[in-house]
């Protein structure tokens, strides 16, 4: 039997081991093309459930022949709220966030975010982001696809989370990431733009902030470390 992280794997949310699975024309052409597949190959198909369907590759199609379950989620999710990054940034931090473990992610302009969307630019960009993460979570063996929502603003990232943590670089924030989020069953991590945080912004922080060290971190690097350190407590 081929080893589970030797098989090429498509996310295909909803499928069933029940019934030949459809291929959409783009994971069909990665497939034949891209990995130089043949019908006849052995693939996993990824319901986005938690498990992974074993199957051979036919015609447009997965046929399914065994179900297995996964361990490879965090038993603690982790959602992170990032305020709008200019430039490619928010691609980077958003494949790197999924690699290391993040559960969703919540998209908001902040204060003094450079980037503004508009309806048909934001549609665009989650399309993009929609394939960054599923890519992303192909190749780093996921077993869930991390969810994309938005908010119109930090206040509004706060009334949904109260209890987030929020990387803030202000003087005087002494607890760190790690021990703001000792202990709970969720975390929700909170990053702000290159600009930081608003004298408005940061008094409606208030002691939710936390900080990262004495270093300052560009956005993505933040981003990322700070998942990372809180996935850190869940063990191998």
């Amino acid at each position: 039997m081929t080893p589970q992280r030797s098989l090429p794997r498509v996310f295909v949310p909803g499928a069933s081991a029940d019934a030949p699975i459809p291929l959409s024309d783009s994971e069909w052409d990665k497939l034949r093309k891209v990995l130089r597949m043949g019908v006849g190959d052995p693939l996993a198909v990824l319901p986005d459930d938690g498990t992974l369907i074993r199957c051979t590759l036919a015609h447009k199609s997965a046929q399914p022949e065994s179900v297995e379950v996964l361990a490879t989620e965090p038993a603690r999710p982790i959602v992170l709220a990032q305020a709008l990054p200019k430039g490619d940034r928010l691609d980077d931090l958003v494949r790197g966030c999924t690699e290391v473990g993040v559960s969703g992610f919540v998209l908001f302009p902040a204060d003094r975010s450079v980037v503004k969307w508009d309806a048909v630019k934001f549609r665009q960009k989650v399309a993009r982001l929609e394939t960054i993460v599923r890519e992303s979570a192909e190749q780093s063996y996921r077993a869930r696809l991390p969810k994309l929502a938005t908010a119109d603003s930090l206040k509004e990232v706060l009334d949904r989370y109260p209890d987030a943590v929020v990387l803030s670089e202000v003087e005087g924030v002494g607890r760190g990431v790690r021990q703001a989020l000792s202990g709970r069953e969720e975390a929700v991590l909170v990053v702000g733009p290159e600009g930081g945080w608003s004298p408005r912004e940061v008094a409606a922080i208030g002691e939710r902030a936390a900080t990262m060290g004495p270093r300052v971190l560009r956005v993505d690097t933040a981003a990322v470390a700070a998942c990372a350190l809180a996935l850190l407590d869940e063990g191998p």
